[in-house]
């Protein structure tokens, strides 16, 4: 489960998804307060993602804020969220460039995975160089 949250002075927005870029939908979100409340233990605000993942939780005191989202199976994903520049009316683009670029960031490539299937050969030849040798002394 990935997390992308942003805090604007007002409200910290934010989307849910999982690793295949589907949607955390109904899923309960916390925000927790670094350095202040009686209890750093408590969430501060609380609610849900709507049907697309997307969430927004007003608050009314200053950040920085940690962003915790719980879903089913055990899934859970942390983030503190970044302080952006108060937004105009509507979702600026500026947002959803930085939603996009963190998407991205999040994906699975092919060539991460071939990356990975050759180190497993590379240490598995390693492996067999080092018992051809053994059995040659």
């Amino acid at each position: 489960m990935y997390l992308f949250a942003q805090y604007d002075g007002d409200e910290i927005t934010g989307r849910a998804y999982y690793s295949d870029q589907s949607p955390a939908a109904e899923t309960y979100v916390e925000a927790y307060q670094f350095g202040m409340g009686d209890n750093p233990e408590l969430p501060i605000v609380s609610g849900k993602t709507d049907s697309s993942g997307h969430f927004v939780l007003p608050v009314t005191t200053t950040g920085p804020f940690k962003v915790v989202i719980d879903g089913p199976e055990g899934h859970r994903a942390e983030r503190v969220a970044d302080n952006i520049a108060k937004r105009a009316m509507g979702r600026s683009e500026f947002e959803l460039l930085r939603e996009d670029l963190h998407k991205l960031k999040d994906k699975i490539y092919l060539h991460d995975i071939l990356g990975g299937i050759g180190y497993i050969f590379g240490l598995f030849g390693l492996f067999a160089l080092l018992k051809a040798k053994r059995e040659k002394q």
